[in-house]
């Protein structure tokens, strides 16, 4: 059973900036992700501890960040270029702490 995807604002802006071939190529590892889940590995997704995640598209160098939570759904949080990725992992981690936060103060 495929999972569920949700994009965060950010990265549908970002992604609304590719090029047509780009969004195509990055779409094919998004269908990857929404059907293999947390049993997709390397090449096309890599671990980042911490509960954060890197979705590779090799051809044009974009990464997306993403997440899992509850009932397979896949929060999407950031995306950026492989040439960016130190800066756009910073920015994905504060999301997925700010999400764990959240997740606990509604658990107490």
């Amino acid at each position: 059973m495929p999972w569920n995807i949700i994009y965060f604002e950010d990265v549908e802006k970002f992604l609304d900036k590719l090029s047509k071939e780009q969004l195509k190529s990055i779409a094919k590892e998004v269908r990857l992700l929404e059907f293999c889940g947390n049993d997709l590995k390397l090449p096309h997704s890599k671990s980042l501890g911490g509960g954060l995640f890197e979705l590779r598209e090799r051809r044009f160098g974009i990464r997306l960040y993403y997440g899992f939570s509850n009932d397979q759904i896949i929060l999407i949080l950031h995306g950026g270029a492989k040439k960016t990725q130190d800066k756009d992992i910073k920015k994905a981690r504060v999301l997925i702490k700010n999400i764990e936060k959240t997740n606990e103060s509604k658990k107490l």
